[in-house]
């Protein structure tokens, strides 16, 4: 028969799970306290870059990208509609002036050619023509006139007798006025003869002018005719390097689209751009530090575009010093804009715990053991970072970027 259990009883069982479940918790919890206080993190002071904080000078720059861009890039483009029969040159060549690139189908140039060419020699035989008509017309002229001229003296000789006779009482009064009349329509035809032979002459000599005029016309149209048949083959404009060419031999190209580009690679200059917020502080003039695998390039803002994209402002940089072998086209590179200058600042070098101005986790070292304190930083170039507060002249960190390796506190450093 079952008795019923007392309440000592309950209890007492109750305290023994109880002091189970404290233990599997309790200890873990303890024993992990302690491996923290006991095995603390350690980093050793070879693998990490550590600096003291200094006093110095510091020039202020502001940071954005670049891209290399040649100093000179000239393009080529299509002179008219044609297709490409053959590609001579690929990019990355040397060329030298004059040298073909590209061999366009002319044979619709060469068809306007020989249209202004007919043309011209049509307007040729025109003028031939007139300076015929013109001589004809001298040369007939020149009888006439002379028949006139006689008429005109006959007619002067027989007023002149009836005159006499008039006077002798062998001829009327009406026979001296009609030889007077007769007279006077000889001179009038002769002068209205040479009225109409001058401008008749006039006009010729016009129209030999205006052929003339339109040969010279027809003659530039041959040139530039001629021009188009030679810009078939497509030449460099200048001793350079084949930056792109077309790579569709047989395609259809329209007039003015793009065939080629000859740039000189022997200087760069770099297209910068930087954020709007420093529209203030950036003007042409201005030094710019120039970052090229680990190597240090200067140069000068040139001029600064007058519109933003996306909150970008560009300017092109001329290159004054170092070496720009390792440079190459469309390269992207890191830039610094001077701004202004610093003296007697705490600093630090600059390394890849610095991203941009405001508080940053530090390790300062003291003795063997680092702690976690907060720095806070200001401006920076390639070379240095400005310190602002947090810590101080004299101070060692790391500046290797471990924040967020290590999470305690304080860390044990080694050699």
């Amino acid at each position: 028969m079952d008795r019923p259990v007392s309440k000592e009883h309950k209890r007492k069982i109750l305290i023994r799970q109880l002091s189970v479940v404290s233990l599997i918790i309790i200890v873990p919890l303890v024993a992990v306290l302690f491996l923290r206080l006991v095995f603390i993190p350690a980093v050793s002071l070879s693998k990490v870059i550590t600096a003291v904080v200094e006093r110095g000078d510091i020039y202020i720059t502001v940071q954005g990208s670049g891209v290399v861009v040649p100093a000179y890039e000239e393009l080529i483009t299509s002179p008219f509609r044609s297709n490409i029969l053959r590609i001579v040159k690929n990019p990355g060549a040397k060329v030298h002036k004059s040298d073909t690139l590209v061999f366009l189908d002319n044979k619709l140039a060469e068809n306007d050619l020989g249209l202004v060419r007919n043309e011209l020699d049509l307007q040729k035989i025109r003028i031939e023509k007139l300076r015929i008509e013109l001589q004809q017309l001298k040369d007939d002229y020149g009888f006439s006139s002379k028949i006139k001229e006689i008429k005109v003296e006959n007619s002067r000789l027989e007023f002149e007798s009836e005159v006499a006779l008039n006077k002798l009482g062998g001829s009327p009064v009406s026979s001296v006025k009609k030889a007077k009349t007769e007279w006077d329509i000889q001179q009038l035809e002769l002068s209205q003869a040479q009225f109409n032979y001058n401008n008749l002459v006039n006009a010729k000599i016009n129209g030999i002018q205006d052929l003339q005029t339109q040969i010279r016309i027809q003659e530039n149209k041959i040139m530039k005719a001629q021009d188009m048949v030679n810009r078939a083959y497509v030449k460099a404009p200048f001793d350079g390097d084949l930056s792109w060419i077309v790579n569709q031999p047989g395609a259809t190209v329209t007039e003015g689209q793009e065939l080629a580009r000859v740039a000189d690679f022997s200087h760069f200059k770099i297209k910068g751009s930087m954020s709007n917020a420093f529209a203030g502080k950036i003007v042409t003039g201005q030094r710019v530090e120039i970052r090229n695998q680990g190597r240090n390039l200067e140069g000068v803002i040139e001029n600064i575009m007058p519109s933003v994209s996306q909150g970008m402002m560009e300017s092109l940089i001329r290159i004054d010093k170092g070496d720009i072998s390792l440079l190459r086209p469309s390269q992207q590179l890191e830039i610094r804009v001077v701004t202004s200058f610093r003296q007697n600042i705490l600093r630090l070098p600059n390394a890849n715990y610095y991203k941009d101005r405001g508080y940053k986790d530090m390790y300062l070292i003291r003795g063997s053991k680092a702690s976690r304190v907060k720095a806070l930083f200001g401006e920076a170039n390639f070379d240095w970072v400005e310190v602002v507060d947090g810590i101080k002249e004299g101070d060692r960190v790391i500046i290797s970027d471990i924040s967020e390796k290590y999470l305690r506190k304080e860390i044990k450093v080694g050699k």
